[in-house]
């Protein structure tokens, strides 16, 4: 049994939270490539070296009209399911740019299942992520525990300093004992 399927076994369990949700989702990161400004070559004869200089930067966009958005849109669009590449997705050969103005860079396919409580948020999840930058790709079981009522508490108006202090005290007990000693869930 994997590490995420004896979290949700034993651990969803033991926190006190319920079945919640099941998503599954795509990330597409797209950049907006540079401008460039100028463009110079320059030879040094006498010391047998060859110089270019660039000067570039990036647009910086307030609002996309319609055009752009539909760019972006196409490109998401052409983009093809398929399980067998990290990130989940990929675009027919030399389709990961719109005209020379945005680039697809990274990719995420995560499979997350949460549960909750009141207090208490918990999504064990896959992720499955392509950067195409350094085209690296890596797939990770990752636990989020996100305590809801530890926030609420040091947010409200009139807080009780002991009842902060034993609610963290408790929280941070939970992580211990269900989190950060995994033994169990390693074998």
């Amino acid at each position: 049994m994997s590490t995420s399927a004896n979290i949700i076994s034993e651990v969803a369990l033991k926190i006190g939270v319920d079945f919640a949700d099941v998503k599954d989702s795509y990330l597409v990161k797209i950049e907006l490539s540079l401008v460039r400004d100028m463009v110079t070559d320059i030879s040094c004869m006498d010391m047998d070296l060859d110089l270019r200089l660039g000067l570039t930067h990036k647009r910086i966009l307030s609002s996309l009209p319609v055009y752009e958005m539909q760019s972006i849109q196409n490109l998401i669009d052409s983009a093809i399911l398929d399980s067998d590449v990290k990130g989940g997705l990929r675009w027919p050969f030399g389709e990961t740019s719109s005209g020379n103005r945005y680039t697809v860079v990274c990719v995420w396919h995560t499979n997350a299942t949460a549960y909750k409580n009141t207090t208490t948020r918990l999504k064990v999840q896959h992720a499955d992520r392509f950067d195409f930058k350094t085209s690296y790709g890596e797939s990770s079981d990752e636990v989020v525990l996100k305590l809801k009522g530890v926030a609420s508490g040091l947010l409200a108006q009139d807080v009780d300093a002991n009842a902060i202090a034993d609610m963290l005290e408790e929280n941070m007990s939970l992580i211990w004992r269900h989190f950060l000693r995994c033994e169990p869930f390693l074998t």
